[in-house]
């Protein structure tokens, strides 16, 4: 088969694409959030061509597309009040909404299931191609399944050329990302993938309706027992052939834990080219620190600035496709917080990243050293401990293997909260405190939540109170015998009881509320617990300073 690419000029375009909808044949149309393969979502036969096409598991079920309004009612048993709130609010725009299907769709479409995900696209080429069409359009990403959704006609042609009819070219999407589908089949709505509609603009949307459900609920993965409601929840999505490792910014930013990371994987294989999903500063952050022989191993997709989140986001799935092309045999891509259209770039990056295993004893870099504080909520006592020890740790160096002094090490902290949803920023008085007195930064830290890939990556965790060591021990029993409360595990590694009004038993008291004072006298009890637990800390990573005979230096 010869895929014909035709470029939209006018309606007119559309008409013979449309004929080969009505003639039961697959084809690739532009929407505002990526291209979309569509085939008549009543034609079974149609919708089996779409699965050929896309290597798609029969399990994984497939969006119904219309035009207008008025055509949703005929493919659905009914409308709830919350659909029709939903309905009215965002649609045409970015998001599907599951109901109880009709007789009328197919169990082909749904993957059997009773429910089925309507959505009316705003792209005003993808709503004039179904209108021409006259049919509802069945149509999931126009990719082969796994890959990075496309976002630019190029893309749907390097993954579907000779295995559809037609690819219609719109231009480059809008969004960047899949729409938002939300459950509205139960008496509250269900986010099931996340994206630029996000929960904030749901949960106004129902307030303002009358509906008072409080936080939206999200449920975005499905075991493997279950048939996924929505596409994305089960299988391996969004990834391309290599390797993809999300870098979050720590303590110091996006630009020096990209460095670190990059530096490891170039002195790991001295023959690995490695591809950056970045921001600009960190592109020019790298060029300037690294050698040129470095430099030129690493290839660069730079998304615009640092911290803009919308802008990786719309580029996130042309960026991954990009390097993947290049020939780089690993891509490090920039982590954000949650939050607003952040949730949506992590759902997919998270996905994409899925074969980067978390790190466990077994699959652990063995050149990466990793302590991993925890406290509550992530803005306070563990980034404030993980500037510190970071800046001691640079202090110290350059380190080697404790068992092969000829290999180097890196070792670095992160920070993690166990009850945080993750995105906001350090506490203004933690960080004019490590500023002030430890000349550290935490202006580019992002609360996270420490979740397994957090959890697994670190060779000891270092948790602010008892209960957190505890809550943690017993959500990640495998790892449990790296889990401290950090106090404890200073008086077992030094036989150091520190005396503290900040510390009672093995906790370490949360500063929030408190002065600036407070949160100075807590840095520097961090500094005074670090430098003591230091000699041990390395012991446990494997790692030892190069110069045995040197003292800690200190802040």
């Amino acid at each position: 088969m010869k895929t014909e690419m035709i470029v939209f000029g006018n309606r007119d375009d559309l008409i013979r694409p449309a004929q080969m909808i009505a003639d039961g044949s697959v084809v690739a149309f532009p929407t505002e959030t990526v291209y979309g393969l569509g085939a008549n979502a009543l034609d079974e036969r149609a919708v089996a061509r779409i699965f050929d096409a896309k290597g798609r598991p029969a399990d994984n079920p497939l969006i119904v597309h219309v035009a207008e309004k008025e055509d949703i009612p005929p493919l659905v048993q009914n409308i709830s009040f919350l659909a029709e709130c939903l309905i009215d609010a965002f649609m045409p725009g970015p998001i599907t909404l599951v109901m109880k299907k009709s007789e009328r769709i197919p169990d082909s479409v749904t993957a059997g299931l009773p429910t089925v995900g309507i959505r009316i696209p705003k792209n005003s080429i993808a709503r004039d191609f179904i209108r021409l069409a006259r049919v509802p359009l069945a149509a999931p990403s126009a990719n082969e399944s796994g890959t990075p959704s496309p976002t630019r006609a190029s893309h749907v042609m390097r993954d579907m050329d000779g295995k559809i009819a037609c690819v219609i070219d719109g231009g480059p999407c809008e969004v960047g990302l899949e729409s938002t589908v939300v459950d509205v089949t139960g008496t509250e709505p269900v986010i099931l993938r996340p994206g630029a509609v996000t929960a904030e603009m749901i949960e106004e949307t129902c307030e303002k309706n009358g509906f008072s459900f409080g936080c939206i609920r999200t449920q975005t993965n499905a075991s493997d027992q279950e048939t996924p409601s929505a596409p994305g929840m089960k299988y391996r999505h969004y990834a391309p052939r290599v390797p993809v490792r999300i870098v979050h910014p720590g303590s110091d930013g996006h630009d020096r834990v990209f460095l670190r990371e990059a530096e490891t994987f170039l002195l790991m294989d001295s023959k690995m080219r490695v591809g950056l999903f970045c921001g600009e500063s960190t592109r020019m952050h790298l060029e300037n620190a690294l050698p040129e022989n470095e430099k030129k191993r690493l290839v660069y997709y730079v998304y615009g600035p640092d911290t803009d989140v919308e802008s990786a986001a719309n580029k996130l799935f042309a960026g991954l496709r990009s390097l993947d092309l290049s020939g780089v045999d690993r891509i490090l891509a920039s982590g954000f917080g949650r939050g607003e259209i952040a949730t949506a770039y992590m759902n997919r990056l998270e996905k994409a990243a899925a074969d980067d295993s978390p790190l466990t004893s077994h699959s652990m870099n063995p050149k990466e050293r990793t302590v991993l504080f925890v406290c509550t909520g992530n803005t306070c006592r563990s980034p404030m401990a993980e500037a510190i020890f970071n800046r001691i740790v640079d202090l110290n160096g350059p380190y080697h293997d404790a068992d092969n002094p000829s290999v180097q090490v890196f070792l670095k902290a992160r920070s993690a909260g166990l009850a945080t949803p993750g995105g906001s920023g350090a506490n203004p008085f933690a960080k004019e405190a490590v500023r002030r007195f430890f000349n550290a930064d935490l202006s580019g830290h992002v609360s996270r939540r420490a979740d397994e890939t957090v959890v697994n990556s670190a060779r000891l965790i270092l948790a602010m109170e008892e209960g957190i060591a505890e809550g943690l021990r017993r959500k990640y029993p495998k790892v449990s015998d790296r889990i401290y409360p950090f106090a404890a595990y200073i008086q077992s590694a030094v036989g150091l009881k520190i005396r503290s009004e900040y510390i009672q038993g093995w906790d370490i008291k949360d500063p929030i509320g408190g002065s600036l004072q407070e949160y100075t006298e807590m840095a520097s009890l961090f500094k005074e617990m670090i430098t003591a637990a230091f000699p041990s800390i390395l012991n446990d990573l494997s790692a030892r300073v190069s110069d045995s005979e040197k003292r800690v230096s200190t802040l």
